[in-house]
């Protein structure tokens, strides 16, 4: 039986205070330096559109989003996390 894929993100990438398109631009390199089946937590400003745009822009690609949560204690202000699997 094979083993379950983690959750457990093998790198971290803070977009919160990087504009669109870029911030995108940058989750996507960040994803390419990663395995396929690797998580990638990127960390987005929840005041922002990118809070939108970059899930929806990652499934279009292909990619898996996994788990979208907030966090209110994070260092430089809240973000929310977003998990994303690398599929492809």
């Amino acid at each position: 039986m094979p083993e379950p894929m983690e959750n457990k993100p093998v790198a971290t990438l803070d977009v919160r205070q990087t504009k669109c398109p870029l911030n995108f631009v940058q989750t996507r390199l960040a994803l390419e330096k990663i395995a396929v089946g690797q998580v990638l937590e990127v960390w987005v400003d929840p005041a922002s559109q990118s809070v939108m745009n970059i899930p929806s822009s990652l499934r279009v690609e292909g990619q898996a989003v996994i788990y979208e949560e907030l966090d209110e204690a994070m260092p430089g202000g809240h973000a929310l996390k977003l998990g994303v699997r690398r599929l492809k």
